[in-house]
């Protein structure tokens, strides 16, 4: 079985919906018992529901993210999983030099999705362009699940 971990800012918007469209994929490719699928914020408080513009944001995009609860990242968190996929340059290379052992396993979203490195810009601080880009994040993650899958059998 393989365990991915989404990371963004607060785990409100970009984690959780990047979580629930690679679940999405799996699902529909027959691949999900396979998988362990979930998502956490470098500065989330676990616990908290998703604010209600993440969740109408997430079902334009045809994504429920309704029952998604706050996860603050943590070294069990990430001991569990195999891969991390980062939104930003700035989470990866806070995780690597927070948690040393994670190194290996984290890699920037966009890089492994699109071949490009990028941020991807938290909606929170971009408000006004916050539907492009989830339905960017919903459509490069359905378009390249598939490349989060091969570097999961490469582990």
């Amino acid at each position: 079985m393989y365990s991915v971990l989404f990371v963004c800012t607060g785990n409100q918007f970009r984690s959780p919906i990047a979580a629930e469209v690679f679940r999405e994929q799996l699902t529909r490719n027959g691949l999900i018992e396979n998988w362990n699928v979930g998502s956490a914020g470098t500065w989330a408080t676990s616990g908290r529901q998703v604010i209600p513009e993440a969740v109408r944001l997430a079902r334009s995009c045809g994504v429920s993210i309704d029952g998604h609860r706050t996860r603050m990242i943590s070294t069990e968190i990430l001991e569990e999983a195999d891969l991390i996929m980062v939104m930003e340059q700035g989470h990866k290379e806070s995780l690597q030099v927070e948690f040393p052992f994670a190194r290996k396993k984290v890699h920037l979203l966009s890089q492994v999705l699109d071949g490009l490195v990028y941020d991807i810009p938290d909606p929170a601080n971009a408000r006004e362009e916050a539907k492009s880009i989830i339905f960017d994040l919903v459509t490069s993650m359905r378009s390249g699940y598939k490349n989060i899958c091969q570097i999961a059998e490469k582990i």
